[in-house]
């Protein structure tokens, strides 16, 4: 089968340049989308064999689509590609099946290493990422990331139940379950753990 990938990443700078050093690696098709609902048009209308995913997009957070992305292509290769902290996001990550990650940090050569490997179907397994006690944040469900998002972005409790249409009291419970999971006293507080701690937003 024809590799076919897409990359979803808000940076359009990003975006060129994992499509250029991609073209080392295949000659199929490599398609191009900034966020969660371009995402999924895209993958509703072609067939991809390999998705390059951001965590946080304009739109939303791609927890929030992942499970949709599962049932349209089970067998699609998934490697996430993040500035986020491996230690919040690692064991969500595997509970969704997907065992590529890339830190947006790594040096080039790195980078030209992982893709290379991503697209010949080697495994990049983060298997030894363990809860880091020293990261509050890495005890959060997925649920409390997805509120977490919004709530770091400044959305109020009704804003985000809207948008990920939940009750209103399920979404303050969520919130008041995060101050607490990671000992936040105050939003301001919140917002300086989420800095000290690189949880982008």
């Amino acid at each position: 089968m024809e590799t076919r990938v897409i990359i979803a990443d808000d940076h359009s700078i990003v975006r060129m340049g994992l499509s250029a050093i991609l073209k080392k690696y295949h000659n199929g098709v490599t398609d191009e989308v900034s966020n969660c609902a371009q995402l999924m048009q895209q993958l509703q209308t072609e067939t991809y064999t390999h998705l390059i995913l951001d965590i946080i997009l304009p739109d939303g957070n791609s927890l929030e689509i992942i499970e949709n992305i599962n049932n349209l292509y089970p067998k699609m290769s998934i490697l996430i590609h993040s500035m986020q902290p491996i230690e919040v996001y690692g064991k969500i990550l595997k509970k969704y099946h997907i065992h590529s990650y890339l830190h947006k940090g790594v040096s080039e050569n790195e980078l030209n290493f992982h893709l290379e490997s991503f697209i010949k179907g080697v495994p990049l397994s983060f298997s030894k990422v363990i809860e880091n006690e020293v990261n509050p944040f890495s005890t959060l469900a997925v649920r409390e990331l997805e509120v977490l998002h919004y709530l770091l972005n400044g959305y109020r409790t009704k804003e985000i139940s809207t948008m990920l249409g939940l009750k209103m009291n399920t979404i303050s419970t969520i919130k008041s379950v995060i101050f607490e999971k990671v000992k936040a006293e105050s939003f301001t507080h919140l917002l300086q753990l989420a800095h000290v701690h690189q949880i982008s937003y």
